[in-house]
């Protein structure tokens, strides 16, 4: 049996790489003005998706293999240092009143996602007034910070990748199917079904995501970008605790078990071509997915720097 260390997590996020501008003249304009003021953003921190049960790609870690490494364990809390953070956790999801791939809310609604504890991760899934027609790579406002669940996108869109003054970009929730995106992004779906979006593919080797962002791999084995949110940490060899989040790590490096040397549950590790095998011994560069026959196309070659 091939080992995988494929997480299957669904993930893709980088609409927020190049929003268009609104009018001068659209409301949200002074809304932008109050939520720069209304709280802090920090990185935003996606961790594994909840149980695969729940739908398409749901899963936690489990790659093709039975032993995906970290599975369970690279799913994000952030921790209470990183105040209004996304943060995507395995366990995830609430007391939801609305399914946002379905979009059942009343008319004039949406179903969208929030944190419904107060903290810092989408967790429940609710029906909140349309005040904006933003679609996938608009400009965008949070009101009350990335994880309230109150921006200016329309029907079927969330303000994800928002920055310190809440501003962001419209991100498209999926049913479950890469075809639901446009091309070059991908359905991932995490938090129990909470947070279905779609989200820009990458390759881990080329890193080839916009600045400040990190290509972190998703539930479907594929990559996606998404923020970066290492801050000063996140070099290979330094714990990425669950806590912390998938793109907790410098770009580059795979947060997840493995690595020689690791005493936490999940350390930063690079990612490597399989072809050349540049890492440090006795780490070796194993091919992400237990076998290379079973990597999606074009990631044949993707591998992480791990002891076999």
């Amino acid at each position: 049996m091939h080992r995988s260390w494929a997480q299957v997590s669904t993930l893709a996020l980088s609409v927020a790489l190049s929003c268009t501008s609104k009018s001068s003249d659209d409301s949200s304009d002074d809304a932008a003005d109050d939520a720069g003021t209304a709280g802090s953003s920090v990185p935003a921190t996606f961790g594994s998706p909840s149980g695969e049960d729940e739908g398409d790609d749901d899963g936690v870690d489990d790659g093709p293999g039975d032993d995906a490494p970290g599975d369970g364990t690279d799913d994000a809390d952030d921790d209470d240092d990183a105040g209004a953070g996304f943060v995507v956790r395995v366990d995830g999801g609430g007391a939801n009143e609305c399914d946002p791939k379905a979009q059942d809310c009343e008319m004039g609604q949406k179903c969208t996602a929030w944190a419904n504890d107060g903290g810092t991760f989408w967790s429940a899934n609710r029906c909140v007034d349309v005040s904006g027609n933003g679609v996938a790579g608009d400009s965008c406002v949070a009101e009350g910070g990335g994880v309230a669940g109150l921006d200016d996108c329309d029907v079927g869109f969330i303000c994800m990748n928002t920055d310190d003054e809440n501003m962001g970009c419209c991100t498209q929730f999926c049913a479950g199917e890469d075809d639901d995106c446009e091309l070059g992004n991908v359905c991932a779906i995490y938090n129990d079904g909470v947070l279905p979006i779609c989200l820009r593919g990458c390759d881990p080797l080329l890193q080839d995501c916009g600045e400040g962002e990190s290509c972190i791999d998703t539930p479907n084995q594929t990559f996606i970008c998404f923020t970066d949110a290492s801050g000063a940490g996140g070099a290979a060899g330094e714990a990425c605790p669950p806590e912390h989040g998938e793109n907790s790590c410098d770009p580059g490096n795979w947060c997840g078990a493995g690595a020689f040397g690791c005493a936490d549950v999940n350390c930063c590790t690079p990612f490597c071509d399989v072809s050349e095998d540049d890492c440090v011994s006795p780490n070796v560069c194993t091919t992400f997915y237990g076998d290379a026959n079973s990597a999606p196309p074009g990631l044949e070659d993707v591998g992480v720097c791990v002891v076999p």
